[in-house]
């Protein structure tokens, strides 16, 4: 059996489910490759000013992620007294959807495609070389919304910050939507070409130990984000085809994967 996900070169990278012998990078692994020098250099004084952070926020995600899961699916949503805080305000954003189509997963027999034999599930796109696997695709109203969790220690913010501001934690909240704006778009793209779904608006559910939030993007924040998101794209494959020029035989390394 062939894994669904693994990584090349650290790049993490999915196997199409319709053509086995066709993998791609992922959203995610396309942002980080593509992030700036200044947003690594922010990325690593964190990191550095808080040791743990990174593991801790990723635990608190993947407990919030699965307790969405089974709320969903009608299950108990068993989670631990430190990441209540995280998850409480999110079902109420939940509730107000009709139905759902993808939930980690693709709900609707028509898309086992989407899932490999190892249980993985994922979307593609052939157009734009990439996959990645949304949170949650759900309707309401008759309207089709992309939707992703986020948990953070403080709050998203919508707008960049006025230059007189001197709360950074505005511009990092900023930087944090527009990031997740971008990711949005990717998937917004790969869902219409694998799963022939238009989505028709995105939704960013936030919740930090205070406050939870959410954000529409429809009409032109999508538009914004997708011709973000494409140059995104562009940049790295352009990054790859430099790295393989200067160093072909990674090539092998690659056909081998």
């Amino acid at each position: 059996m062939q894994p669904t996900r693994f990584e090349i070169d650290g790049v993490r990278h999915y196997r199409t489910g319709d053509d086995p012998n066709k993998y791609y990078p992922s959203v995610t692994a396309i942002l980080g490759r593509t992030a700036t020098e200044k947003d690594n250099a922010s990325l690593l004084s964190w990191q550095l000013r808080n040791p743990g952070g990174r593991e801790a926020a990723a635990q608190r995600g993947s407990a919030v992620h699965l307790a969405c899961e089974k709320y969903i699916r009608g299950l108990p949503t068993e989670i631990s007294d430190e990441h209540r805080p995280f998850w409480d305000g999110l079902a109420k954003h939940l509730d107000k959807y009709d139905y759902f189509i993808w939930s980690e997963k693709p709900l609707d027999p028509r898309w086992r495609y989407c899932t490999g034999e190892d249980g993985i599930s994922r979307i593609w796109s052939h157009d734009y070389q990439y996959c990645g696997c949304p949170d949650l695709v759900g309707v309401r109203n008759g309207v089709t919304i992309l939707s992703d969790f986020k948990t953070s220690v403080g709050p998203y913010n919508r707008y960049f910050p006025d230059k007189s501001e001197k709360d950074r934690t505005k511009y990092t909240g900023w930087k944090k939507f527009f990031k997740c704006g971008i990711q949005l778009a990717a998937y917004a793209i790969a869902i219409q070409e694998t799963l022939g779904v238009k989505i028709d608006a995105a939704q960013i559910l936030v919740s930090t130990p205070e406050i939870d939030q959410n954000f529409l993007l429809h009409g032109n924040d999508l538009v914004r984000f997708r011709h973000k998101w494409l140059v995104k794209v562009r940049k790295y494959q352009e990054l790859i085809e430099t790295e393989r020029q200067e160093a072909p035989e990674r090539e092998l390394v690659l056909a081998a994967a």
